[in-house]
């Protein structure tokens, strides 16, 4: 199932916009509860202070009048009896033995929050509130403090919603530039307008159209040789049909038969390269242990007709079960390729050696040739298909080397050509890790 970027960073962000908001909104209520309570005290410690103590004794005595009673918030003021208490009708008759400070006393069957101020053992005044209208009063003002986080927590939901939109935008055009892109000739993106963190994913991309480029030029290129490659023996072969036709006997047919089956088998070899070289950029081959050695004699068996011909000395020189990993079919190609350019391009009654062997934690797979070899400022022009060197004699294709250099980059390997140094020719060297 396919998640939504800019769902999870909405919902997400919301979740915690409300989460915090609600945590924020409980300690500013709590933090302002703690506040009025307080505030709440300090009141009364003040009434208390701003009492003239030459009142006091005298605040319920004979007429009963209070000293001062709040009906709005009910503060009560009165002295603690501590003598006389018969003449005294205080409306709270508080324990004259409360101390100095604040005190919770329970009065007929209610809570009062009461400060005591003392001036000496025989005078003392008390300053009450009862505490279900200090918690009323204290919970109506902290609730104003919830108002603006009930008002903001959606508002913030609302613009974190509209910020992660207007932030993924970018993406969206990002989309729209690739679909917009030419198949056949990819352009790098630009970086201007997107977001850094987005940055190295586009260069990265960039770099993937640029391979992706490259590997089209390519394979144009390739097309266009395999194409030019192909027009070149078909035309010699037409040109030899009409000769065929031409042939007044049957003897002259004869002859002019065998540069028709000589075509035709030039025409075969590049065919199968081309096939051959199309089947390795395409296939990725199955990894398992390879014996080199072994490839090395299926090869030398299998083109041994062909150097036969030309009386090349043929032969092979090889250590027992030398593995790497790779494939066989690939190893196969790689070396019967290499070989077979060996033998093309050596002249007749030369001589031709495969040898494996191996060299610290290396397997080499090598072929030594009596051919004209390679100049050095060609060495890596020889790997581009259908290159052959000027001035070259065989009938090669110019394939070889491309499909064995594929091979090798699939493989895990490396292609090293040199001269021959005991006289002329061409050292092929083919070398990988053991496995």
């Amino acid at each position: 199932m396919k998640k939504s970027l800019q769902r999870q960073l909405s919902i997400g962000l919301g979740i915690a916009i409300i989460c915090m908001g609600l945590l924020a909104g409980l300690a500013a209520f709590f933090l302002s509860l703690n506040e009025a309570q307080e505030y709440q005290d300090a009141s009364l410690q003040q009434i208390a202070a701003l009492v003239p103590p030459q009142v006091w004794q005298n605040a319920y005595r004979y007429d009963q009048r209070h000293v001062d009673i709040d009906p709005d918030a009910r503060i009560v003021v009165e002295p603690l009896c501590l003598s006389n208490c018969g003449k005294l009708d205080t409306p709270l008759q508080l324990p004259p033995q409360l101390s100095q400070g604040f005190h919770t006393v329970a009065v007929k069957d209610q809570d009062w929050r009461v400060f005591v101020r003392r001036l000496g053992p025989d005078k003392a005044l008390a300053v009450a509130q009862s505490t279900d209208l200090r918690s009323d009063a204290a919970f109506a003002s902290a609730r104003w403090t919830l108002l603006p986080l009930l008002i903001l927590i959606p508002l913030l939901v609302i613009f974190a919603r509209i910020i992660v939109r207007r932030s993924l935008r970018p993406i969206h055009a990002l989309a729209e530039a690739v679909d917009q892109q030419n198949a056949d000739r990819p352009t790098p993106l630009s970086v201007e307008q997107v977001p850094e963190e987005i940055v190295p994913f586009i260069q990265s991309l960039n770099r993937l159209l640029e391979r992706i480029r490259q590997l089209l030029a390519k394979e144009r290129r390739f097309i266009a040789d395999a194409a030019h490659e192909l027009r070149t023996p078909l035309t010699a072969l037409s040109l030899q049909v009409q000769n065929l036709q031409r042939a007044d006997s049957l003897e002259e047919s004869r002859k002019r038969l065998l540069p028709l089956q000589d075509g035709l088998e030039r025409t075969r070899h590049l065919l199968d390269q081309l096939l051959g070289f199309a089947r390795q950029q395409s296939v990725v081959s199955t990894i398992e242990p390879v014996d080199l050695t072994a490839v090395a004699r299926q090869v030398v068996e299998d083109l041994y007709p062909l150097a036969e011909l030309k009386k090349i000395d043929f032969g092979m020189d090889a250590e027992q079960a030398l593995r790497v990993q790779g494939s066989f079919a690939a190893f196969y190609s790689l070396l019967r390729n290499a070989v077979d350019n060996a033998l093309r391009y050596s002249p007749d009654h030369s001589e031709v050696t495969v040898r494996v062997r191996s060299e610290g934690n290396d397997v080499l797979l090598e072929v030594l040739d009596s051919g004209p070899g390679i100049p050095p400022e060609a060495s890596e022009r020889v790997f581009d298909p259908f290159y052959r060197l000027p001035g070259s004699a065989g009938d090669g294709s110019g394939l070889g080397l491309s499909i064995v250099r594929s091979i090798a980059e699939q493989m895990g390997g490396e292609i090293i050509l040199q001269a021959r140094t005991d006289h002329a020719g061409l050292h092929f060297i083919y070398r990988q890790k053991a496995g």
